[in-house]
């Protein structure tokens, strides 16, 4: 069967001469190589949503820490660019700063939840020379008052481009109605 597709003048190699050959690449030079294959399938403007997920049963024990894994992933295409462990002695914030410096982000709009609503994750972000869309809670207080203020002076002050650029979206889902309500705003640097 294999030698339809190619021709083995010594025989079909054995299942030990293939593994010899796998254990004999390199992990570094095949992830090398997958992300700049990645690279060549994206497209300028790419939604890339960051998520950190606990693998359901890898806890199970008393003794055991579950696996918890950060993914950015391409929104459009389903694409996973990346995957990383987040360690029991970190938590998610440090591990996705390291991986937008790893990654290609570049003109990519970046989305996280709010746990990612951080300084430094919009700095290294802007510094890669994408855009980002980052949650605000209320448990954020300082920033929701400063978001609040801004809304309210730009209501008074150009009330048209508020309503403009709005956007509204109602989903059912987990159980749960989600409303969210999106406004696009000038960037003022």
């Amino acid at each position: 069967m294999a030698q339809e597709y190619r021709e083995f003048p010594n025989g079909i190699p054995t299942r030990h001469s293939i593994g010899r050959i796998i254990r004999g690449v390199k992990a570094e030079s095949v992830l090398e190589c997958f992300e700049q294959w990645v690279n060549t399938i994206r497209v300028e403007g790419e939604q890339i949503a960051f998520d950190g997920k606990v693998i359901r049963g890898s806890g199970n024990g008393t003794s055991l820490n579950p696996l918890q894994l950060i993914s950015a992933m391409v929104v459009d295409s389903g694409l996973i660019l990346y995957q990383q462990e987040v360690s029991d002695k970190t938590n998610e914030i440090p591990v996705m700063q390291s991986m937008l410096q790893q990654l290609s982000v570049k003109e990519a709009i970046i989305t996280a939840d709010a746990m990612h609503c951080q300084t430094h994750t919009a700095e290294i972000i802007r510094a890669e020379d994408a855009d980002y869309m980052l949650q605000v809670k209320d448990s954020q207080r300082h920033l929701c008052k400063e978001i609040s203020a801004f809304f309210h002076n730009t209501y008074w002050d150009s009330p048209k481009v508020l309503t403009e650029r709005h956007f509204e979206e109602i989903e059912k889902a987990h159980g749960r109605i989600n409303e969210r309500n999106h406004r696009l705003l000038p960037i003022t640097d």
